[in-house]
């Protein structure tokens, strides 16, 4: 593909791309070629780099060389996966505390009124976002954790361990070579 030059001297590889001069520029985008700022404004709707590059026409190594050669646009670019995760908490906050009408009681192609659905696992999912100390996963190591010799882990194994990161996480590897079989049900656990 050929390169144009950009108005800052610097190659680059959105010559093909459809450019877009409506709209207002948020702050700090005012030095970015329209193909960035048309990718920049995609993605903070979608939050798919994929799809944004299809509906900007944007190329996605253009945005991979965008992240890698420019400081401002990599910046930019993080603001906007802020906004995508921002649009997306409202839409799960939408589906499981507000709800979604759906039709019910179809009779002859016409509902015959509507029913309000609620998503439990959504709202689980944001309970845990919120809330992690109270709704986290919970695994019972304790078996295996209570016969661990940590004087025979490597000392970046125990850094990990110390700074809090999850056990499983850091000992998965070393139980694995170890052949250590997994863990029968805890007693708390049957009960459930």
């Amino acid at each position: 593909m050929p390169m144009a030059n950009s108005k800052d001297g610097e190659n680059n590889r959105t010559a093909h791309v459809r450019t877009r001069t409506d709209g207002p520029t948020k702050e700090g985008e005012e030095n970015f070629t329209d193909a960035q700022r048309a990718f920049l404004e995609c993605y903070r709707e979608m939050g798919v780099i994929r799809r944004a590059c299809k509906v900007a026409k944007v190329g996605r190594s253009s945005h991979y060389e965008w992240m890698e050669d420019n400081p401002a646009y990599r910046a930019a670019f993080e603001a906007a996966k802020e906004d995508a995760a921002d649009t997306l908490e409202a839409e799960v906050f939408r589906r499981a505390v507000t709800g979604v009408e759906k039709p019910v009681g179809w009779y002859k192609g016409v509902a015959g009124g509507k029913v309000r659905e609620y998503s439990d696992l959504l709202l689980m999912f944001r309970l845990k976002a919120l809330r992690p100390e109270k709704y986290r996963e919970r695994v019972d190591v304790r078996g295996v954790l209570a016969h661990l010799d940590v004087s025979l882990l490597p000392d970046e194994l125990v850094a990990r361990l110390a700074a809090g990161e999850n056990p499983i996480s850091v000992l998965a590897p070393v139980l694995q070579a170890a052949e250590v079989p997994a863990l029968p049900p805890s007693e708390e656990s049957e009960g459930a």
